[in-house]
């Protein structure tokens, strides 16, 4: 998270003796000998569970709150009257999920300046109370003005969770990094398969049970799904309240000296001798602090600068191809989509991260055998298969239908293809996990990292939704533009990561040598 430093580290700290930046001092990091620092490691750390196991469930209920309107969104649409041509729908979608990267991208630097001097833990939680906010107030709305200034809301607050990725980086090393990525991968997928469900069956409850047939649930016939994804975020941020551990380095080490200092050990009064180095080594914490504080100018190298462009490109094709899903599901088959229903599209959603986190059981092992770079490459060749899925799966449900098994053999062949893609989220985290040169500069070059994904997603959605309406609406290139422009732009992107390399050093073992 840009906006300042992470840690201070010091070349003489006499009263911090262990080399683990958690407080109780069971992280494993990598042995320093005062040599150099080899990215290769024959032996795989231990991982911390049980904060990583707390910080996955958090990361879960981010999509599963603030991806359930996907299901439904178009429908309202219509249904508030915002506009009653379905061709025109996926404009006015667009713009509703852009907004809320639009806010987040203003906030990720507020939130990084929080983050690096309040602390990871109050972030987080903020927002997701926020969520809960927005979520309601969307299920309320009863205009496009209403929708939009709610996904603003959660915007405004969302960017506050990627704190939980710098919290990860925080509690891992080199070693094992590769898991705990791939479980707030397959975490976050969770979250849709229960989130993206939700949203498609909960909506209109009254036309299903007789218990809603009252005119509440006539008038808000979307805020069921809404009241459960809040009820979820309101869960977790109690959750976060008991359990999360905070890891901003600074604050781990104050706690550590408290309970280190003569004082805690049963001396009511400390020794005078210990008394004077323990003020001049908080002095000097402060000038070293401010003086080895990162700028965006001192991490943003070339290599760096490759690694964020390649980031964005990824994004842009994830975004556009996730936003676009629904909206291609939901057109009717005569206007080059799949005519699906709320329920159904939820369901297929649901279906693809199911098969996502079967794949992505594989991804320790396959990142292992290839390297991260080289899997990351690998899979960005995946992005273009997956758009020519999409006019594939059109033609196939003309010919036969969305019920029949040809049809339904093909989608799964799409969504297997799709999944392996995800290995590029995982690998992304990894290698900007790796690029960062210092402790100090983990958060900023997240933070760098956070504007390459969120930009495209402020983009995104808008721009596929209106090329794949404008497709369909003018007939350009018999209603296939979107997928032309989508299928030379991710060739493009993979030519691009050719150009990554491994990064050679490894912040974390300089930080032990630092603090031997």
């Amino acid at each position: 998270m840009p906006g300042g430093l992470v840690a201070a580290q010091l070349d003489e700290q006499p009263l911090i003796i262990e080399h683990d930046t958690r407080e109780d001092g069971s992280r494993p990091l990598l042995p320093s000998d005062g040599t150099s620092t080899p990215v290769a490691k024959t032996e795989r750390t231990p991982l911390p569970w049980k904060p990583l196991i707390v910080l996955t469930a958090l990361n879960a209920v981010c999509p599963l709150a603030f991806e359930l309107i996907y299901p439904f969104v178009n429908s309202m649409i219509v249904e508030i009257g915002v506009t009653d041509d379905p061709e025109r729908v996926g404009f006015y979608s667009g713009l509703i999920e852009s907004v809320f990267s639009v806010t987040s991208l203003i906030m990720i630097i507020p939130c990084g300046y929080v983050s690096d001097h309040v602390g990871r833990k109050p972030v987080v939680l903020l927002g997701l109370g926020g969520l809960s906010v927005s979520i309601i107030s969307f299920g309320l709305s009863k205009s496009l003005t209403g929708m939009i200034m709610s996904r603003c809301i959660g915007g405004a607050l969302g960017a506050s969770w990627a704190a939980i990725k710098v919290m990860v980086g925080e509690i891992t090393d080199r070693s094992n990094q590769d898991t705990a990525f791939s479980m707030m991968n397959v975490s976050y997928r969770l979250g849709q398969i229960i989130g993206l469900p939700l949203g498609g069956l909960l909506a209109h409850p009254e036309r299903r049970w007789k218990a809603f047939q009252t005119p509440f649930w006539h008038e808000y016939p979307f805020i069921l799904p809404c009241f459960v994804g809040a009820g979820f975020s309101l869960i977790s941020v109690l959750f976060g309240i008991l359990f999360v551990q905070e890891t901003l380095p600074s604050k781990v080490k104050s706690r550590r000296k408290l309970k280190r200092s003569p004082c805690s050990s049963g001396s009511s009064t400390p020794p005078a001798s210990q008394t004077t180095p323990l003020l001049v080594n908080e002095s000097e914490l402060e000038t070293n602090r401010a003086s080895k504080k990162p700028t965006w100018r001192s991490v943003m190298t070339p290599s760096i600068l490759s690694l964020v462009v390649n980031n964005a490109c990824m994004c842009v094709a994830s975004e556009m191809l996730f936003s676009v899903y629904p909206l291609f599901a939901f057109t009717p088959i005569a206007s080059g989509g799949l005519g699906m229903s709320e329920g159904q599209i939820g369901a297929q959603m649901s279906i693809r991260a199911v098969v996502h986190i079967l794949i992505m059981v594989a991804y320790s092992t396959v990142n292992r055998a290839l390297g991260t770079v080289r899997l990351y490459q690998v899979t960005m060749a995946f992005w273009s298969l997956v758009v020519l899925g999409f006019p594939f799966l059109h033609w196939v449900a003309s010919l036969t239908g969305i019920k029949s098994i040809t049809f339904n053999i093909a989608q799964f062949i799409f969504f297997l293809a799709w999944s392996v893609c995800g290995f590029a989220w995982v690998c992304m985290g990894t290698m900007v996990n790796d690029a960062s040169p210092s402790a100090e500069a983990l958060s900023l070059i997240n933070g760098i990292s956070q504007i390459s994904i969120v930009l495209p997603q402020a983009i995104s959605p808008a721009l596929a939704n209106s090329l794949f309406a404008a497709s369909v609406d003018k007939h350009l290139l018999g209603g296939n533009l979107v997928w032309v422009l989508l299928f030379v732009f991710t060739c493009l992107a993979f030519l691009h990561s050719l150009t990554l390399k491994e990064h050679e050093d490894d912040w974390r073992t300089k930080q032990d040598e630092q603090d031997d």
